[in-house]
């Protein structure tokens, strides 16, 4: 009985064994191996660490006549954040810093920058190094002055009065 049993499902055994076989040089690829995660991704380019794969816009300001392009992006599978700044290059400042401010505490408290130094003669656009999403608040802003200079500082106050300096030379995203 069990001999007759295998004659029977034997060639349906075969079939379902190749057919499995088939099925496997089709299944979806496993995701991109990323170099770094949180806080290993601080200081590190998010291109070289394979972040760019999933990057995804946080926010975008776009100047007025479109010569210049903030962008805060970030990436889940890195869980880091970055600054990417692009121009035209007949309509742009001759000079643009992009700059990735970010700080512990959004209420205040010390601001750390990682920039893309200024934009050389015929390049239209760089990014910064990324910072650890998960530890910080984060902006992008870009200017023409400096690589330090912040157009949009965090509001200061001083005395009980707004002693923050009026925007000017660039923009910035919100802090996320």
């Amino acid at each position: 009985m069990c001999v007759h049993g295998i004659r029977r499902w034997g060639p349906a055994a075969v079939a379902l064994t190749l057919l499995a076989g088939a099925f496997q040089g089709i299944q979806a690829s496993p995701a991109a191996a990323v170099g770094c995660f949180r806080a290993t991704c601080s200081g590190k380019d998010p291109i070289e660490m394979g972040c760019d794969d999933d990057a995804e816009l946080l926010q975008q300001i776009t100047e007025p006549d479109g010569s210049v392009v903030i962008r805060l992006m970030w990436s889940y599978m890195c869980q880091g954040v970055w600054a990417k700044v692009s121009r035209d290059l007949d309509t742009s400042p001759d000079y643009v810093y992009g700059t990735l401010w970010t700080t512990r505490d959004p209420e205040g408290g010390v601001q750390q920058a990682d920039t893309t130094g200024l934009l050389a003669d015929g390049v239209a656009g760089a990014y910064t190094k990324m910072q650890n999403w998960k530890k910080t608040s984060a902006k992008a802003c870009w200017n023409d002055v400096d690589a330090q200079y912040d157009p949009m500082p965090l509001k200061y106050i001083v005395n009980n009065n707004d002693a923050s300096m009026p925007t000017v030379h660039g923009s910035c995203t919100d802090w996320l």
